[in-house]
């Protein structure tokens, strides 16, 4: 998995739904347990995806387990990039 990734991804989420404080928050923190991404959170961050590493997600890759942390979400980015080359 890429790092650039995953990095990109945890400081998005700590800047727009976090408030730039990620105390007590890391990259396997279950996003949707703490109430950090919901339906219209998952949307941003899907487009944030799309614009930032000019990744299609299909509708089946937008689930509970793939966006549950920084992780997973890094780990589904990356597999598309790598499918991608």
């Amino acid at each position: 998995m890429d790092s650039n990734v995953k990095s990109s991804i945890h400081e998005q989420i700590v800047t727009t739904w976090l408030n730039g404080d990620d105390r007590g928050f890391d990259d396997d923190t279950d996003l949707q347990a703490t109430g950090v991404l919901d339906s219209f959170s998952t949307l941003s961050l899907v487009a944030f995806i799309d614009d930032t590493f000019r990744v299609q997600l299909d509708p089946v890759d937008i689930n509970a387990e793939s966006f549950k942390s920084v992780t997973t979400i890094a780990e589904l980015v990356s597999s598309k990039l790598n499918a991608a080359k």
